[in-house]
């Protein structure tokens, strides 16, 4: 690893020491990222991390090409062909052996038990996470050791992102803005919003592998439009069939992946000529998500982004339309669990965290705005990973 990738596994095992774990197993998508660089095709790769030392990667032969040798010692294993042993036995084996060979067998060892979200493999249409399975098969391997849920430490490990970390997500928000400058530059009134969906989605594809280095790259685009659709937008919905009409309102929310690595973007337009409400509205919004973005600078409160947006939406009248957070942290994962920029969060900002910031508005026979950029704390303001908007 160079010096600005060793930084992050020499992070991780400085609080691995802190609270006393002697090693780490990982399976988890974001986890495995986080330690080897490398994202799970399947999700069954495990990545291993000692207090002292390099990572090492348990990975399928048949994705072995794509593990990444300067980051961790790659070790490949048969899996699904009919030539290999069964992958629970191939787990034993290789958790066995480093076990010996790292003095695991009275450890107290990191494992991922908490489950309930997780970040997506490469093969997004048939995720694998640990379940029971696995849980057994670390206790017969280590009978003798602790088995602690790390996910704690891992939370606190990717709260604040080095140089590289955020040299990723900037290049996974300039793929993604190549499907929003083909939206922007296409749209018409007749498209519907699973043509739109597509086009985004295609181009990101199509244009981002090899863009930087990037190897895998897919993109999810949801697309409202008209009074009603947008309107309830505050949460993701999926894209329809609907016939975008001339004067629509388009909200465009997506999730774009590189490598292991999330953009998280919103963006507006409107299927021809904004009306003067529209520019008004969108104007309020984009002055509320500047608003927040200033407060994106070490020392600020989590709450205080929020705060500032929330102010400047009362302000312009439009306070009671804004009902969802400001922002929530990202990079490892599309929503990660720190921070949250919203009323009553605790926590104070340093730099290199990185949240969405993403203030908006639904108003019912109107429809609903929201502008949201990738914003990574500095340490005198904000360092936008995503294109900063302009007024309409």
């Amino acid at each position: 690893m160079s010096d600005k990738d060793r930084l992050r596994v020499q992070r991780l095992q400085k609080l691995m020491a802190e609270a006393g774990f002697d090693a780490l197993v990982c399976r988890l998508p974001e986890n495995v990222v986080y330690i080897s660089d490398y994202w799970p095709v399947h999700g069954i790769s495990v990545a291993v991390l000692a207090q002292e030392g390099q990572p090492t990667l348990f990975i399928p032969e048949v994705e072995a090409e794509w593990g990444k040798p300067d980051w961790a010692e790659v070790v490949p294993y048969g899996w699904a062909l009919l030539k290999d042993p069964d992958q629970y036995d191939s787990y034993k084996r290789l958790l066995g052996e480093i076990g010996a060979k790292l003095g695991l067998q009275s450890a107290k060892i990191g494992v991922e038990k908490e489950l309930e979200v997780v970040g997506t493999t490469y093969r997004h249409a048939e995720p694998i996470v640990p379940a029971a399975p696995w849980w057994e098969m670390l206790e017969q391997v280590f009978p003798n050791a602790s088995l602690e849920d790390a996910t704690g430490l891992m939370q606190s490990a990717k709260l604040v992102k080095t140089a590289y970390d955020l040299e990723r997500l900037r290049a996974a928000n300039e793929i993604a803005e190549m499907g929003t400058a083909k939206f922007l530059s296409q749209l018409q009134p007749g498209m519907r919003e699973v043509e739109i969906s597509a086009l985004i989605e295609g181009t990101i594809r199509a244009s981002g592998a090899g863009y930087k280095g990037a190897r895998l790259v897919f993109a999810e685009a949801e697309v409202a439009s008209g009074p009603e659709n947008t309107a309830k937008a505050n949460l993701l919905v999926p894209s329809t069939e609907r016939v975008i009409q001339e004067g629509d309102l388009v909200m465009v929310e997506m999730a774009t992946l590189m490598d292991g690595y999330y953009s998280d973007l919103t963006y507006m337009a409107v299927a021809g000529k904004p009306s003067p409400r529209q520019r008004e509205v969108y104007n309020a919004v984009l002055e509320a998500q500047q608003a927040a973005s200033r407060k994106m600078a070490a020392g600020f409160s989590y709450e205080d982004p929020d705060t500032a947006a929330r102010d400047s939406l009362t302000e312009a009248g439009l306070g009671e339309y804004f009902v969802h957070v400001t922002g929530h942290g990202l990079g490892f994962r599309f929503h990660e669990s720190t921070p949250f920029l919203m009323p009553g969060a605790v926590g104070t900002l340093v730099e290199g965290i990185v949240s969405s910031v993403e203030p908006g508005v639904y108003i019912p026979g109107f429809g609903g705005i929201r502008i949201e950029d990738n914003v990574a704390v500095g340490a005198d303001g904000p360092d936008f990973l995503s294109t900063p908007r302009q007024p309409w």
